[in-house]
């Protein structure tokens, strides 16, 4: 049986070599299987596919070297990957080693057992605790939501088998989030909780607004509550003005009140419909702008090289 492991890369020139050490010794533990790593490189400005052309291969693992002609994002390399892996299952991780390879072991065995999709569940994260307090935040809202949540704390890292990928694949949504498409196909899912540790070398390349741009993808891509709330917010504010100029006209005509003086009542409406329109439209644009990229039908990504490298067959003594 053939297992893709599908690793996008953007500068990890310093990790790949450590990465596919400990990725051939768990080939040598899994003599049943037979690997290929399909690296896709997301528009390195290192030596980074240098150092993918440079990995050894083994008599069971392959390397596939899949360079996009530039940075097409994380979600767009899994894509990629997904499109040249050609396994039973499919692997996704991440060169830093905050994947740890070793519990592909326990995927495998999950696989084994009958399901289609093994993702793994982060704890005890060795992050700053502003970063762990937004992924938090993150994962509880998306669930509040979305129409289909997803498992707390589960990122990219994970199996799938093949049909899974190949329906995945065959999505055409520009927006990828694909822990949302994982969690919205179906069949048989499981998680496996791992301790995610540090990165190994170098930094992480997902900074804050790449970070939130990710999250806004995921909410809007997988809930229409936002407009709901728009909608809501823009309702209760038409209703509190109306009610207002109500007990006003009331009050004046009833209990000969004065009129109100000064413009501090008519600035406060005023900006509550405005902000409620703002909100609103803001809103609606997140979902517009996102149709008309996806009715541009561009592709997700670019393949500027293939590169496979596989160990020599012995053809034996020549007779």
């Amino acid at each position: 049986m053939l297992i893709s492991l599908v690793i996008p890369v953007l500068n990890e020139s310093e990790n790949l070599p450590h990465c596919w050490r400990r990725i051939n010794e768990l080939v040598a533990m899994l003599p049943e299987y037979t690997f290929e790593g399909v690296f896709v490189d997301d528009g390195s400005t290192d030596t980074t596919v240098e150092v993918v052309k440079g990995l050894p291969p083994g008599p069971r693992a392959a390397v596939r070297l899949v360079k996009l002609s530039r940075n097409f994002g994380h979600q767009g390399a899994i894509s990629a990957g997904m499109a040249y892996a050609r396994g039973d299952a499919l692997v996704f991780l991440d060169a830093d080693l905050q994947d740890p390879p070793e519990l592909i072991v326990t995927f495998l065995e999950k696989f084994r057992e009958g399901y289609d999709v093994v993702y793994a569940v982060r704890q005890n994260r060795k992050e700053h605790w502003l970063i762990l307090f937004c992924f938090s935040i993150f994962y509880k809202l998306f669930n509040a939501l979305a129409d289909r949540p997803i498992p707390l704390d589960s990122g990219d890292f994970g199996l799938m088998s093949k049909r899974v990928a190949k329906l995945l694949q065959a999505m055409p949504e520009q927006d990828r989030f694909v822990r949302g498409l994982r969690s919205w196909v179906g069949f048989r899912q499981i998680g496996v909780p791992y301790d995610r540790p540090k990165r190994l070398h170098g930094e992480s390349q997902y900074n804050f607004f790449k970070r939130l741009r990710f999250a806004l993808d995921g909410i809007f891509s997988f809930s229409r509550l936002p407009l709901r709330v728009a909608f809501a917010v823009g309702l209760a504010t038409v209703t509190i003005s109306f009610i207002y100029m109500v007990a006003t006209v009331f009050m004046v005509l009833f209990f000969h009140a004065p009129l109100i003086r000064g413009w501090a009542s008519i600035i406060t409406l005023i900006f509550m419909a405005a902000g409620a329109n703002i909100v609103a439209t803001s809103i609606v644009g997140e979902y517009v702008v996102r149709i008309y990229f996806q009715t541009k039908d561009r592709p997700l990504f670019i393949v500027d090289e293939v590169v496979e490298k596989v160990e020599p067959v012995d053809p034996g003594p020549v007779r």
